[in-house]
């Protein structure tokens, strides 16, 4: 995963941001998918080393044990590795694009509960392009560029600017610092 480095708006300190990509669930499914093909290659190595196709017929069309548990052995892997893959991946791809921000930033935890948060109270007022959000009421947060610190100051004590009122304590402890977050981190960078 690439990664760049943001200045934090109005602190004047660099922070780490990853960029999003692959999720560790998508790398672990390609890992297996690659040791899938590396087994079926030394399979067929096995199988042009034993006399090629007509020797392991022989043995495949025997009534043996062996014969049986080859047959069942070659069925369960196609049949688990065509269930298996695509449900890996479509449960990696889930699971990642519920954190993926704008502009390909990776959002924390904290980040991420912060947007569904702002969402459900925030997004009515103000204009937030990562949240989708086009309000009228309150600041455009885009253009405003506010850092964790005034948005945790605006929701504990509200503002009034002559078009609408924001009350005081929307939000508080934990709640409202995932939102603070989740602003201070997408602002104009969509």
């Amino acid at each position: 995963m690439t990664q760049q480095r943001v200045r934090a708006r109005g602190r004047g300190a660099c922070t780490q941001r990853q960029w999003s990509g692959a999720s560790d669930i998508l790398r672990r499914v390609l890992w297996i998918v690659l040791a899938i093909w590396v087994v079926i290659g030394l399979v067929v190595l096995a199988l042009a080393l034993s006399g090629g196709p007509g020797g392991l017929r022989s043995v495949l069309h025997r009534d043996g044990r062996v014969a049986r548990r080859l047959r069942l052995a070659v069925i369960g892997m196609v049949i688990g590795g065509g269930l298996a893959v695509p449900i890996l991946v479509a449960d990696a791809n889930g699971q990642d694009k519920a954190r993926v921000g704008p502009a390909g930033i990776t959002l924390t935890k904290n980040e991420a509960t912060g947007r569904e948060l702002f969402a459900r109270v925030c997004a009515s007022c103000h204009t937030l392009a990562a949240a989708a959000a086009v309000g009228h009421v309150g600041p455009d947060l885009d253009l405003l560029l506010p850092n964790k610190a005034r948005v945790l100051l605006a929701i504990r004590d509200g503002f009034a600017r002559g078009n609408g009122q924001m009350p005081a304590g929307i939000y508080t402890g934990q709640q409202a610092t995932d939102v603070a977050d989740f602003v201070a981190a997408v602002a104009g960078r969509n």
